[in-house]
């Protein structure tokens, strides 16, 4: 998956909007109670089965009645998308709820919910979006209301600064990202995800969530590459900005061990960054049995191993 980046206006306001959120909540203790943030912005969460003919006949006339005060025929494609597409969520602006599709795995509820937040107090949002997915609205525009969405829902559900210094009392290890998983009650993957560009974010790692080689349908998915996420701290992507996630994937497929899920391989391996210098680095593979989670970070910080010719 392409990576989009949000810019740093956007990251502020959004960063102010859940300020003020945990603020007015009492600067809670992890994990955060989502009823108590809908509470506060007085958003109503509710399920639809998405194979419910009714249920979704309504939610389109919903749609219709909200585009005669927006934009032309946009209640039609959101009708198109909640029947053809895979839709899991959305907020409906006029009526300030989330529905959220009841046939979505639950562990993955609390991550779209505060997605789903996100877009509601983000307000550049309301004009462009109304569902997760494609309609009237530009694919590159989309991906960056994505993009700024899942950046407001890590913020939100990890408490912004306040993961970043629990995560740095920690090692950096699989054993860490579950326990705070279980701290904040949040996904493992999601978890990860954060670990890898907040813990530290100077320092270069990177993060790849994959298909498992040895077990193919471990990670799974319906895009074109083996891999899903390709996730880099700010020092790792300026630092090892040549370094592609199918040359990362390359050593995975090579190190991988047949274990299906747990630890699946640790190993020491050289990567070249921009200037052409190689660099020591750890490599430490989890399966969660959903899918690959692979971390690379510095073994020995600053330490050169062998100079190079710059890379062409």
């Amino acid at each position: 998956m392409a990576e989009v980046l949000v810019g740093d206006y956007e990251k502020r306001d959004i960063d102010g909007q859940i300020e003020r959120i945990l603020r007015d909540l009492g600067d809670p203790e992890p994990p955060l109670d989502l009823s108590a943030v809908r509470s506060l912005l007085s958003l109503d969460l509710q399920y639809y089965s998405s194979t419910d003919p009714g249920l979704i006949a309504e939610l389109g006339h919903r749609f219709t009645l909200f585009a005669r005060k927006t934009l032309p025929d946009v209640g039609r494609h959101l009708l198109s998308a909640l029947t053809k597409s895979k839709l899991c969520a959305f907020w409906v602006p006029d009526s300030a709820q989330i529905l959220l599709d009841e046939s979505v795995p639950q562990p993955k509820h609390r991550w779209i919910e505060a997605h789903e937040i996100t877009h509601s107090i983000a307000p550049w949002h309301k004009g462009y979006l109304l569902g997760d997915n494609l309609y009237m609205v530009d694919p590159e525009c989309h991906a960056v209301l994505e993009a700024e969405a899942n950046y407001g829902a890590g913020r939100l559900l990890f408490l912004q600064e306040r993961f970043s210094l629990e995560a740095r009392d920690l090692p950096l290890s699989f054993g860490s990202v579950k326990q705070l998983a279980a701290r904040y009650h949040n996904s493992i993957q999601s978890t990860f995800w954060r670990v890898v560009e907040e813990r530290n974010p100077q320092d270069p790692v990177f993060g790849v969530i994959s298909i498992h080689p040895a077990h193919p349908t471990v990670g799974q998915h319906d895009g074109p590459d083996a891999w899903r996420y390709f996730i880099r701290s700010s020092g790792f992507r300026s630092r090892f900005g040549n370094v592609l996630p199918r040359h990362l994937y390359s050593l995975i497929e090579r190190l991988s061990s047949r274990r299906k899920t747990g630890p699946v391989f640790a190993a020491d391996e050289l990567l070249i960054d921009a200037a052409g210098v190689r660099w020591e680095f750890r490599l430490e593979s989890f399966s969660t049995g959903h899918a690959l989670l692979t971390v690379g970070y510095l073994l020995r910080p600053h330490r050169v191993i062998v100079p190079v010719a710059a890379a062409s």
